[in-house]
């Protein structure tokens, strides 16, 4: 796959500004100075929005089995165009909207904390953030 991507991102012509919502086609064509970050590169830890989701049995798209937040219907909505313009799942990728100690770890590309847990958390806090510290992570 990453040779695919490699390809297609090589043979644009200047000027043409190819977009796409996949996470992996947008690792690949980051600047120089990003890719160097790769700390900031998910690839590993926590699967919520970054290599999977969660369809249940009426047809919602969760981010995860234990995080109960629609994303869309697999009955009525693209799962490709769920996945590629979720604003949930774009947060879950986005390093720098993660809070605090989560958002500063050394280790998040590979961890990220459970974002189910830290979602759970935040709640009996009386707040809503899926981004929120994990009490369990380092």
């Amino acid at each position: 796959m990453k040779s695919l991507y490699q390809k297609i991102l090589s043979a644009r012509p200047n000027g043409l500004e190819i977009v796409t919502g996949d996470p992996i086609a947008s690792q690949m064509s980051l600047s120089p100075d990003i890719a160097n970050r790769l700390s900031d590169i998910p690839s590993g830890g926590c699967a919520a929005g970054i290599s999977g989701l969660t369809l249940l049995s009426d047809g919602t798209i969760a981010p995860c089995r234990r995080m109960p937040i629609s994303i869309g219907n697999v009955r009525t909505d693209s799962l490709r165009e769920v996945w590629a313009t979720s604003e949930v799942l774009e947060m879950l990728r986005d390093r720098s909207r993660y809070k605090n100690r989560c958002g500063s770890c050394s280790r998040w590309s590979t961890c990220r904390g459970c974002r189910a847990i830290a979602y759970a958390w935040s709640q009996a806090e009386g707040c809503d953030d899926i981004l929120a510290d994990d009490p369990n992570a380092l």
